[in-house]
């Protein structure tokens, strides 16, 4: 690809993600965001296959942002249970300031169709379990993470408990703050509940 091609490709993307993130895909036009972007239609659809693929690209984008501000802060040198807390605290950044990583969890018909959101929850679930279980596995392999459990059902269970949390924050049904209920998750995942006697 052209570098001019990687421009036209990089306008859109950063001009879909700014009209996705101020009006969902719904109420966000092909014209509108080649309008911002500097180009015509033809330009978005030699990049794009359809404005839901435009979508999902604005989205893996952000996943991206979020998992490489994660990888920096889960250094592979700390032990399994400081990478967790670290995973904890650049979610609780990401998902308070980043509509694009939120609107999937909302089922708010009127940002998003049924089908963008359900890829675009996929596409998270996937990558984030993903990087927990890699950090299950690690922790196995240093002995801070029990043997016994299954890495990656302990992180589907994990990422899912954790959404659930982020959900009610999203939808105001949280009565507690986000950070302080992320941070106990990992608190009880880490050390258990038992007083330690």
């Amino acid at each position: 690809m052209s570098v001019r091609q990687d421009d036209a490709r990089e306008r859109l993307l950063d001009a879909a993600t700014q009209r996705f993130r101020r009006f969902g895909t719904r109420h966000t036009s092909v014209e509108s965001i080649t309008t911002a972007a500097g180009t015509g239609k033809g330009s978005l659809y030699l990049h794009y296959q359809s404005k839901e693929e435009l979508y999902l690209a604005t989205v893996r984008h952000a996943v991206d942002g979020f998992l490489e501000a994660a990888a920096t802060a889960m250094h592979p040198d700390q032990p399994a249970p400081s990478r967790l807390r670290s995973l904890v605290e650049v979610a609780i950044a990401h998902y308070e300031r980043d509509d694009l990583l939120a609107a999937p969890f909302l089922d708010d018909r009127e940002l998003l169709d049924d089908r963008a959101a359900t890829l675009a929850r996929q596409l998270q679930r996937e990558r984030v379990t993903d990087l927990i279980r890699i950090t299950f596995i690690d922790g196995q392999r240093a002995g801070t993470i029990r043997a016994g459990l299954d890495p990656a059902v302990a992180a589907a269970v994990l990422f899912e408990i954790g959404w659930a949390i982020v959900r009610s924050h999203l939808t105001g049904e949280l009565t507690v703050p986000l950070g302080d209920a992320l941070r106990t998750l990992n608190d009880i995942v880490g050390h258990g509940t038992g007083s330690g006697h």
